[in-house]
């Protein structure tokens, strides 16, 4: 009795299993064909079986037969295009890390001559400031250069002429 109460309950289960399974998968295929469109279907494949039974027939058989070699060949091709894209992917990164070998020294390489042209320039920079503080020339408002002497006198070194067009004009004599 009590075999009979458990294998009552496991068949039980296993007809809701079965239920929820059927009631799920009308779910997916009413998401993907509407049930009237699905009914439409079925009126014109019976409709179809009563009228030309023979066509129907040979419909079937056709399908039936030539199903199995078309499926194959939609995974064959699947297949193909996936095994190639993921070649094709595994070779572009394969010439990208061979490209990334070659890039980072090179990278390395301009960096550290950028570095040394940069500390270059800034020394330059700051020598000549440092020259320039401790220069004893100087300009005037009226654009002198004067040159401060060690006894604190100051001579002109260069000055500017108010009468620019004159100067162009002995230039050109």
């Amino acid at each position: 009795m009590a075999d009979n109460d458990v294998s009552a309950s496991t068949s039980s289960k296993a007809k809701a299993r079965a239920n929820d399974l059927l009631v799920y998968s009308q779910k997916q295929v009413d998401r993907v064909v509407s049930p009237p469109t699905r009914q439409k279907a079925y009126d014109y494949v019976h409709s179809l079986a009563i009228e030309r039974p023979v066509l129907l027939s040979f419909i079937l058989f056709q399908l039936a037969l030539s199903l199995a070699p078309l499926l194959l060949f939609a995974g064959f091709v699947t297949t193909t295009l996936a095994v190639s894209l993921i070649s094709a992917l595994m070779f572009s990164l394969f010439w990208m890390g061979i490209a990334t070998l070659i890039l980072v020294p090179t990278l390395f390489l301009t960096f550290s001559i950028a570095l040394l042209f940069w500390a270059w320039a800034a020394a330059t920079y700051f020598a000549g400031r440092w020259v320039y503080v401790r220069l004893p020339l100087g300009v005037e408002e009226d654009g002198k250069m004067v040159a401060k002497l060690p006894n604190g006198d100051r001579k002109v070194i260069f000055e500017r002429t108010p009468d620019i067009k004159a100067e162009a004009a002995k230039v050109k004599e």
